[in-house]
């Protein structure tokens, strides 16, 4: 049995941070129902890469759901979406705030129809504050919360990150808030609003910049790859790319420095401890430079995995995906998708020995399971057929 079996989730959410986060409950076997907009569905239907004219964006994060293609501004949408809710366990929304409510399907009201509903609310900036009306997406988010800030060189300009951590850890912090929130519900019957901002959310990862700030009163600001409380821990150039090398604290400054055949650092007063090397970055790092310049990747892996000293080339995107340990932790898989087609997906990264993560099936076609999802909350097929007549779903067949 997989661990979320038999819970329900109504996903209002579309983008990356909604889905991210319902991705998450699905691979692990809840039953996610994805509202999408009737003739119009999720909007990263419409982000690239394409393929058999269907967006890769769009099935890398949907996969294990079912899709209902719904008019819910009509009355009868509202009437559907309450009744289902009343079966539900979780409603996962990431409208600009008040939305919902607006529409007679917020909270307050769902409460209404099942007092246990846990209603969970992914934005931008919070259900509160000034900022709080505010659209937001991931270099918004980046550029306000100070990562943007904290990333780059110092003599180059604030810089995003590639991967949209805006979007994918704000989901990851809403899913734990929500697997929290059903073991309570489980426990006391009670249901709860979640709130999880993406603002909140990339503020809370900031922790040395912050922790500099609040107990030295000094002001961080983007250093490249070295990190302002270690040296060496950096990233070099070398023969053919790019390499990672440094040490953790003060062991084994030794071996890091025979293993760059300069022993006669190790004693050198301006680099004896970790202070004096954090306080003399900008002497020592050309020096270690040399060193790394003459060796190509696999060189200095071996150099420095043999002396126990934590070490990494930088790999590209196509050396990873044909990587020993990506394949060896299943990290990437074939799935079937109804829209691009075969592909390799990125697996669950949560490994569980007795409910695993499973790639079911690929993300849904807009409406692909809309009577298949109706008929299970109870309607009829002449009640079906009426609504798609009126507008009020639609399906895909």
């Amino acid at each position: 049995m997989k661990i979320l079996e038999g819970v329900t989730v109504i996903d209002f959410t579309q983008a990356y941070s909604g889905p991210f986060c319902t991705l998450q409950l699905a691979d692990f076997g809840a039953r996610v129902i994805k509202i999408e907009r009737r003739g119009v569905g999720d909007q990263s239907r419409e982000w690239t890469p394409f393929r058999n004219g269907h967006s890769g964006y769009y099935a890398a994060i949907n996969r294990n759901k079912e899709s209902l293609a719904i008019d819910i501004a009509t009355p009868q949408g509202v009437e559907i979406i309450k009744r289902m809710v009343k079966d539900a366990d979780i409603v996962v929304e990431n409208f600009k705030v008040g939305t919902l409510d607006k529409m007679g399907l917020g909270y307050e009201d769902l409460k209404q129809v099942n007092p246990e509903i846990i209603f969970a609310s992914i934005s931008g900036f919070g259900q509160n504050g000034p900022l709080k009306d505010l659209a937001a997406y991931d270099n918004v988010v980046q550029s306000m919360s100070g990562v943007m800030e904290m990333t780059g060189f110092p003599d180059g300009v604030p810089t995003r990150v590639g991967p949209a951590i805006g979007d994918n850890f704000t989901g990851l912090m809403m899913s734990l808030a929500i697997v929290m929130a059903y073991y309570h519900k489980l426990n006391t019957g009670k249901g709860q609003r979640l709130d999880v901002a993406m603002m909140d959310t990339i503020f809370s990862i900031l922790e040395s910049p912050i922790l500099f700030q609040t107990l030295l009163h000094q002001e961080e600001t983007r250093r490249g790859n070295s990190d302002v409380t270690l040296v060496p821990y950096d990233v070099y150039p070398c023969k053919d790319g790019y390499f990672s090398a440094g040490l953790a604290g003060e062991s084994g400054w030794d071996r890091f420095c025979n293993c760059i055949e300069m022993p006669e650092l190790i004693e050198d007063e301006r680099f004896v401890n970790n202070d004096c090397r954090c306080r003399n970055y900008d002497i020592l790092t050309p020096i270690m430079t040399e060193f790394f310049k003459k060796k190509t990747k696999k060189e200095l892996a071996e150099i420095f995995t043999a002396a126990g000293i934590p070490n990494a080339p930088v790999h590209t995107i196509p050396e990873l995906m044909v990587h020993p340990q990506i394949h060896a932790r299943n990290m990437l898989v074939e799935l079937e998708d109804p829209g691009v087609g075969r592909y390799q997906a990125i697996n669950n990264p949560m490994k569980m020995d007795l409910t695993p993560a499973e790639m079911a099936f690929g993300a849904p076609l807009l409406g692909q399971d809309t009577e298949k999802v109706m008929k299970s909350f109870g309607y009829t097929t002449e009640e079906i057929q009426s609504l798609i007549q009126q507008e009020v779903i639609a399906t895909n067949s």
